[in-house]
Order: structure tokens, then C-alpha cells, then sequence
């Protein structure tokens, strides 16, 4: 596929419903090309990907989950391949035996810090020292504790911090600057409402705003690193107010800083 077929919109999107309406009679009659044109289909949303400025990115079909994967330069270039590979690939989603849906399993440099998991275990851990430095792990632990009570909140569909977020943010504030040798970063989730590449980007902007918000009350910015992961990690599969409201948080993972 040229980039000459990718500056033409129609002809692309055309050309995606063509090749679904191929690969729905080949499934229809059993036909054994159906691998063979799914690896087709792989290639082609490579080519669209590169042409579109994403020449790292490509598609992965695994069991009908269409999957972006690829080396992304940062979180935003992540986010934006996957919103492309939204609309130009929509004609092949829902075509059995393709891929029913599209899922981002991009991954972006990032320094190795602490899984999620580490939360869920610091938080039933016992209370760490009120007062005096802190080690990594025992920071980590108290963070997790503190948002296992109560989350950092943000205005309706907005990156700005809700007001009555403040206090908590100085409550973390404090608690890292008694363990001024860990790195941390700063991990922004919503729910699995709306589009998921809107819900990526606006992940990014809420867990920059608390990075930006702990650099004004003095943490060095060398410190901390924002990342967003949208609506990939959610902690509650319900679609209940209470299962999105769980879904949405900020989380902090720390580590070590390298000697």
C-alpha cells in the first residue's frame, strides 16, 4: 500500500471494506485462506501505520483482538497511532475470524519501576514510621496506604485538579520528600467509558498535572516521570458507577534511584 493510496482517504477506507467483505465469505465457507488473509490484513495496517507517520507500529491478530504493537518513541506517539489505527481500520472490526476489536499493546520507554501488583501488597502492609526519612519500598508503601483511603480528583472529563484534591496532594507531597533517593512515577488510569484513545491522552494530561503539581510544592521534576495508561488497566471489570469510579485513579510506583 503507497502513500499515494494513504492520501486518499476514501480509496483507503474502500479498499479495508473490500478486503472485509473477502475475508466474511472465506470464513463463511470455511475456506483455509482465511489465515493467509489475516496476515494480509496485518500487513496492509502496517503500511497504513507507516504512512501515516507511525512507521514503528503495526497490527497484531490474536484470537479476533486486533492488537497495535510496536516500540513507541513516547506515551503521546502511542496514543496517536492507536487513534489512527482507529478510524483507518475501522472496516475490518467485527469481520469474524479478523478482529472484533482493537486493543493499544504498544509499549514506550520507560524506566523499570515497581508492577501494580507492589501497590495492592503495600497497601495491607502495617503503617510505616510517621516521621524521619524513608526507604523506596517503605515510601511506596505509605503513598499506596494514603490513596487506598481516598484518590486525587479531577473535574468532569478534565485534567484539572479538583480543589479538593489539595490536601492530598500535600499529604503526598510530604511523604516524598522523606525519601528524596527514589525515583517515582506518577501513573494516570480512567475508565473503560468513551473512546480509548481519548481516554489515553486524557490519562497522560492528569498524570502530568500531578507530577506538575508536586514540582511547584518543591520535588524535583529529575524525580518524576508521568504516565498515562488510559482504560488498559482497569481494576474492576463492572460497568456499575461504583466499578468506574474504582477504575479511575492515579497510582505511584517507586524505585530505587540507580547508584
Amino acid at each position: 500500500m503507497s502513500r499515494r493510496w494513504w492520501s486518499c482517504p476514501v480509496c483507503t477506507v474502500l479498499g479495508l471494506a473490500g478486503l472485509a467483505l473477502l475475508v466474511w465469505l472465506l470464513i463463511g465457507r470455511g475456506d483455509g485462506q482465511a489465515d493467509a488473509v489475516r496476515q494480509r490484513t496485518a500487513a496492509d495496517a502496517a503500511q497504513v501505520l507507516g504512512a501515516a507517520g507511525f512507521p514503528w507500529a503495526g497490527l497484531q491478530i490474536d484470537n479476533e483482538v486486533g492488537r497495535i504493537v510496536g516500540e513507541a518513541p513516547s506515551p503521546a506517539q502511542r496514543a496517536a497511532a492507536y487513534a489512527a489505527a482507529s478510524t483507518a481500520l475501522r472496516p475490518m472490526m467485527g469481520v469474524p475470524g479478523v478482529f472484533a476489536r482493537l486493543e493499544d499493546d504498544q509499549t514506550s520507554p520507560a524506566p523499570t519501576l515497581p508492577a501494580p501488583a507492589l501497590v495492592v501488597a503495600a497497601a495491607s502492609r502495617a503503617p510505616v514510621a510517621a516521621s524521619g526519612p524513608l526507604s523506596a519500598e517503605d515510601c511506596q508503601v505509605a503513598m499506596a496506604q494514603v490513596l487506598e483511603a481516598r484518590q486525587i480528583r479531577f473535574k468532569l472529563a478534565s485534567a484539572e485538579l479538583d480543589p479538593s484534591s489539595v490536601p492530598l496532594l500535600e499529604q503526598l507531597h510530604t511523604l516524598s520528600m522523606r525519601c528524596p533517593q527514589a525515583r517515582m512515577r506518577v501513573d494516570g488510569h480512567t475508565d473503560a467509558q468513551g473512546d480509548a484513545a481519548a481516554n489515553m491522552r486524557l490519562s497522560q494530561r492528569r498524570a502530568q498535572a500531578v507530577v506538575d503539581a508536586l514540582v511547584r510544592r518543591g520535588v524535583p521534576v529529575s524525580r518524576l516521570q508521568a504516565q498515562g495508561f488510559g482504560q488498559e488497566r482497569l481494576l474492576d471489570q463492572g460497568r456499575t458507577p461504583e466499578a468506574h469510579e474504582r477504575n479511575r485513579r492515579i497510582e505511584f510506583h517507586l524505585a530505587s534511584k540507580a547508584p
